[in-house]
């Protein structure tokens, strides 16, 4: 009897080879071509140290990350544990830390929208404790540049209010504000071509279309932004626009893409995607170093949760244990 994950995969296969093929979103020069429609394809420079001093007139990048680490099991018996860290290219970073359990529900309401929504509201959690390591930054170091993990729609979604107060401080005090987004999850090109966008195209993610697509060290600056990425209801002079750039920024054949506010890639700044490209290296994953270094030290290790745990009542620390961390096998 045939193995049905292996005709299954093989259906699959099938079906994705057609949907990805040249046929189907044109071959490399043709959807190049297609691009210079909405923005410029460009090489990227790899800045040397004298042009990095005179950009950045002796201030900081500061990097910013968040993460969650878990203690549990399903859905409501566990406890995460949240820190967002803001870290300058010289001196201390900031670190700032929540905690989140869905137990105890007020009443049986609000254990119904828990369930559904739990998630979400961990993540707009952790993107307000992101934002907010921000603006501690701004406060503390006044830098250049602050590079934010993730697209700069998620903050501004998730945050609102607090999202506004970062986006007015870093206009007023000249910082660039950058999202930085590895696992690209957006329908950018779409948006921004509208009518114009081939047949073959609709329905098909950034990441799809700019497959392989790009040169290595090259950037495709979109020349406005996506439609939808201001809030519903904002007032047009005050709602955050976000435009995007895809950067080739390693020898990885998918792209890297950067958010910036409309108002700041408006003003030319071209100069920020080649700074990132200088400190991207070339065989990584196309994110600039000073990311990966704050993403590493903002993680939790195991030993540090474990600690954290301990404080836990040991009846809450059984309740909540996963029935498979007493596995024998």
């Amino acid at each position: 009897m045939a193995d049905e994950w292996v005709m299954q995969l093989q259906r699959l296969n099938g079906r994705l080879s057609g949907e990805l093929s040249d046929e189907r979103l044109g071959d490399r020069t043709q959807r190049r071509e297609t691009l210079r429609q909405i923005g410029e394809l460009r090489p990227l420079n790899r800045l040397n140290g004298e042009a990095l001093a005179g950009r950045f007139e002796d201030r900081l990048l500061v990097g910013v990350d968040g993460t969650i680490n878990s203690f549990g099991s399903h859905f409501p018996y566990y406890v995460d544990f949240l820190r967002a860290l803001a870290k300058p290219s010289r001196g201390e970073g900031i670190s700032l830390k929540d905690i989140h359990c869905p137990l105890p529900p007020e009443d049986e309401a609000e254990a119904e929208i828990a369930l559904r929504n739990d998630n979400e509201v961990r993540q707009r959690k952790l993107a307000n404790l992101e934002v907010q390591a921000a603006l501690a930054a701004i406060d503390a170091y006044r830098p250049a540049v602050i590079l934010m993990d993730g697209p700069l729609v998620r903050f501004d979604m998730r945050t609102k209010e607090s999202f506004s107060i970062l986006r007015e401080k870093v206009i007023q005090e000249n910082i660039l504000l950058a999202g930085c987004i590895e696992n690209i999850e957006s329908k950018v090109i779409a948006s921004v071509m509208g009518d114009a966008l081939p047949s073959g195209w609709r329905n098909r993610y950034d990441r799809d279309l700019l497959w392989r697509v790009l040169d290595y060290g090259e950037v495709l600056e979109v020349a406005r932004p996506a439609k939808g990425t201001a809030r519903q209801g904002q007032d047009a002079d005050t709602a955050t626009r976000i435009r995007t750039w895809f950067m080739q920024s390693s020898r990885e054949p998918g792209v890297v893409g950067l958010d910036l506010l409309e108002e700041q890639a408006a003003a030319g700044v071209s100069w920020l995607a080649d700074y990132l490209f200088t400190i991207s290296p070339a065989d990584g994953r196309g994110i600039p170093i000073w990311l990966d270094l704050v993403d590493r030290e903002v993680r939790l290790t195991h030993a540090e949760l474990e600690a954290y745990v301990q404080l836990l009542d040991p009846q809450v620390r059984r309740v909540f244990a996963s029935k498979r961390d007493a596995r024998f096998f």
